[in-house]
This record gives C-alpha cells, structure tokens and sequence, in this order.
C-alpha cells in the first residue's frame, strides 16, 4: 500500500520507527510543511511525503514552467545543458579544442528538451542534494511506486536520481528490469575504507597538513546561531561562486534546520575565533557524502582549507567504516588520493508518456551509451 501526504496532511504521517523513519520526519517535515525554496532558494517544486512498505521517501513534482532556471537537482534541462556546460569549462579548461567544442554541442540539446517539455518529472526519493542516498528497496515496492506515480501524474517522467552503478547495483537492476531506461547523470568518486594496498602520497601529505595546521574542528555543538551568516557564505563562495550557480542554493534556513534537525553532521575549521571553513555530511545504509562543504577563498592557499575538508571527510569514513561518495568535480584531486570512479545515472520510467515527451529522454539516453559516457571516462571526469 502506497500513501502520498502533502502539507496538509504530513501532521497525519505516522512515520516509522526506524534510523531512515526518524531522518525522514526530520527533513521532509520542515519540506513538505513550508516549502523548498525556504531551505533552497533557487528550488521552486512541491516536495510531497511517500509512504512505501514501512519506508518514507520523498516525491518531488518539478516546476514545468521554470523552464530550467532552477537548480539541476530539480531542473532536467539545468542538469544537461547549463550545468553540464559549467563542468565541461571547468574540467576541461586545460584543453582549448574541447573546451572549446563541447559547450555549443551540449547547448544543441535545449531546443529538443523545451520542445519535449522535459521539465515534467516526478522525482522519488530526491532530497534536493546533489548526491541521494537509497535505502533498501524491494522490487514489488519499486514496482507500486513505479506504478502508483506514474498513475498519479500522467503527464511527467517518473526519475530516480542518483543512481550509482556500484553503490546501487541492486537498484539498477531491478529498476532496468520494471523498464526504467539509464540516462547518464555524472561520473562521481568512492573512497573505501576497506581499501587495501600503499596508501596514496597525496592523503600521506594531507595527512602530515592537518597535523601541523593552526585550525581546529569543531562540532556542531561549538557552532552558534551568529555564526549560520558565515556558514552559508563559506558553503556559496565555493558551490555557487567557483563552481556554478545551479548547485542548490542553501539559505540560513537550510543550514540551522541542518544544526537543529540534525539534517546533517556539520563540522568547522575555526582559527583565532573565525570560521574560515565547514563541512556537512550525511550517512545511510553504510555509505556517506557530504552536500555541505565551503571554505573562505580569500585564505592563502597553502593553508590548504580544501584539503584539510577533503581528509577530515576521508577520516570520518575510516572511522565510521562507511564508504565515502565523494560526488562528482575536481576528479583529479580524488584520484590522487585513491577515490575510484563509478558511474551514476538517473533511472527514467516514461512508457505512459506521449512520444514526444519521450523523445528528449530517448535522444539523452543514446547519447549517453554512445558518446557521454566513453568521453567521461576517457577524460576521466
């Protein structure tokens, strides 16, 4: 049995008495009851309470009419176009020819996803982070969600995101098997801890950094409410100024419900009493990843805050014995300290659709088997 609350009725949600119930009642509460864009400014979707086989998940209805202008963890056309053509400059901004060429093919793409209104999705289990972690799931449950949404919303795509190729093998399967189509999403990297073999020279240099370093890590508990303004910025100087504007923007709202909800472990590099650096992450079902991390990019650059994050997250995964995910950007940088590639996807289900709603989903779908995906790992993106 499948039951859908929205804010009028998520007070009426029994939620279960589990590790994964109890995060749920604290993230998609406060979501569901005021709203996305309160946590999230640039998010403008209807975040809904799923409620399957003793599991709660949440079901995010996209805004059609932002006709991409919203994050990519809500936005198709963000994710393929514009937030794609920002990690190509990035990636490949050693290489003048590819840069050069890829940005206006990615750009071909918009016409054919506005005319096939892609847009209209239905996201299950999409927390609004760039990283979604799965619980377990049973086939005969993906197989009512699959049907009841699909039902429910005739006219939108129904998408897991974040499908991870090794993380979710399990998942992939059964959802291939039910006729959801894989449409790549990005290349992310896994830090094991269970890895065995030398451990690499730059997590030994890391290492030696946050040994002699003048900061402290402090926990949440040392974090005051004055300090949410700073933890914000930090989080926006490196997410949405560095890297892209597409990547959700965290309001003060989003990261006190962090402190107070517990949505994530928050943690600071604190020095001379300032905040200079933060770092917020989230664990289920043996793996974890961080969706919170800024740093002040005024600091000089041999303080090394970026690496100080990188190891604090790699020893809390060693300590916790969880599998890191590390996402996706600065591929380098996780390779040379022993993360390893794995392909993630987001799972389209759209028998129920007209053939023009399909077709972009199509077209992303061979391009991604014949061309995005064997460049991504030539590359190694």
């Amino acid at each position: 049995m499948i039951a859908l609350y929205d804010r009028a009725d998520v007070d009426r949600l029994s939620w279960p008495d589990t590790p994964d119930g109890d995060y749920a009642r604290r993230v998609l509460g406060p979501l569901v009851r005021d709203g996305a864009e309160r946590f999230i400014a640039n998010v403008h979707a209807e975040v809904r309470a799923l409620a399957v086989d003793g599991i709660v998940l949440p079901l995010v209805l996209a805004d059609p009419s932002r006709g991409g202008t919203d994050s990519y963890v809500v936005s198709p056309t963000n994710h393929y176009v514009d937030y794609a053509r920002r990690e190509v400059e990035l990636e490949l901004g050693g290489s003048r020819v590819l840069a050069a060429l890829l940005p206006p093919l990615i750009e071909g793409f918009r016409p054919l996803l506005r005319w096939g209104r892609i847009e209209r999705v239905a996201y299950v289990n999409n927390w609004l982070l760039s990283t979604n972690l799965y619980p377990p799931l049973e086939r005969a449950a993906l197989r009512e969600l699959r049907d009841f949404t699909a039902g429910a919303f005739p006219d939108r795509a129904v998408v897991f995101r974040s499908v991870n190729e090794r993380l979710n093998a399990a998942l992939l399967h059964d959802l291939l098997a039910l006729g959801f189509r894989p449409v790549f999403s990005r290349q992310v990297y896994l830090w094991d801890p269970a890895r065995t073999g030398p451990v690499p020279r730059s997590l030994r240099q890391d290492a030696g950094l946050a040994g002699r370093t003048g900061y402290e890590w402090i926990e949440a508990e040392g974090i005051a409410d004055a300090d949410v303004p700073r933890l914000r910025e930090l989080y926006a100087q490196l997410y949405l100024g560095k890297y892209s504007p597409f990547n959700p923007q965290f309001t003060e709202g989003f990261v006190r419900a962090a402190l107070r909800e517990r949505w994530l472990t928050v943690q600071a590099l604190r020095r001379d009493g300032r905040i200079d650096a933060v770092l917020g992450f989230v664990e289920r079902d043996g793996t974890m990843t961080a969706p919170l991390i800024g740093y002040d990019r005024a600091v000089p650059r041999e303080e090394g805050l970026y690496r100080l994050i990188s190891y604090r997250l790699v020893e809390e995964a060693r300590r916790r014995g969880l599998l890191l995910n590390q996402s996706s950007g600065a591929a380098a940088f996780k390779r040379f300290r022993g993360g390893e590639a794995a392909l993630e996807f987001n799972l389209v289900y759209h028998r129920h659709l007209p053939a023009r709603t399909r077709a972009p989903w199509r077209v992303l779908e061979a391009a991604s088997r014949g061309a995005i995906v064997p460049l991504m790992q030539r590359l190694e993106l």
